[in-house]
């Protein structure tokens, strides 16, 4: 079975209950199912999946994809997930920046309490962030040969703020085709808010 393969999950509301419609390479048919909550249909699918294809549930190496059989809600749920992402990428890159700024503020001779009341933060956070700064530049201290820490750039840190914020859209906005099927937008838009989350941004 190729890794690539990819089943996908209906989920309608019955009665308190999801009912899953399963469907699939290597399956004849679409078959049926259900979970009380959404978290368990992926796992309810996969047994699924092994029972009719007579195999062991960890040899069953594919994607599923649940959709949610109300377009209103799917449309509904696609437009608050872009719209989460593109917050997660404002407050991504204006931390990035407050901390570029910062470290050259600092640079320029400006002391914290300074630099905090010029942005608009307590000389606290201030210095927070220039420890921070000073971590990820700093040198390993058990290796004499390491070169000394290099000054924090401002311009370094826009410059990838930049390009992982136009990188992380392109994604979005290819995962997101037009042309794509509802469903398949709105996982992939799921997707793109889980890689957000496992990196630390709150989604």
């Amino acid at each position: 079975m190729s890794e690539r393969d990819t089943y996908t999950i209906t989920a309608a509301k019955s009665d308190g209950w999801w009912a899953l419609t399963v469907s699939g390479p290597g399956l004849k048919r679409d078959y049926h199912t259900q979970v009380k909550r959404l978290e368990h249909a992926e796992e309810m699918a996969r047994d699924l999946v092994a029972t009719m294809l007579d195999v062991d549930t960890s040899e069953i190496d594919a994607e599923f994809d649940l959709i949610v059989a109300d377009d209103e809600v799917t449309t509904e749920l696609q437009a608050t997930l872009l719209t989460r992402l593109a917050a997660t990428l404002v407050r991504q890159g204006a931390a990035e920046a407050t901390q570029a700024t910062v470290a050259d503020l600092a640079r320029r001779g400006y002391v914290h309490r300074d630099i905090g009341y010029l942005l608009g933060m307590s000389h606290q956070a201030v210095g927070k962030l220039l420890n921070e700064a000073e971590k990820s530049t700093a040198a390993p201290a058990d290796d004499a040969e390491a070169p000394s820490p290099a000054v924090f750039s401002r311009e370094k840190v826009f410059g990838l703020t930049t390009r992982d914020a136009e990188a992380l859209l392109r994604s979005c906005l290819l995962d997101a085709a037009e042309e794509d099927p509802a469903g398949l937008r709105l996982n992939r838009l799921r997707a793109l808010s889980e890689r957000l989350r496992r990196r630390g941004q709150p989604v």
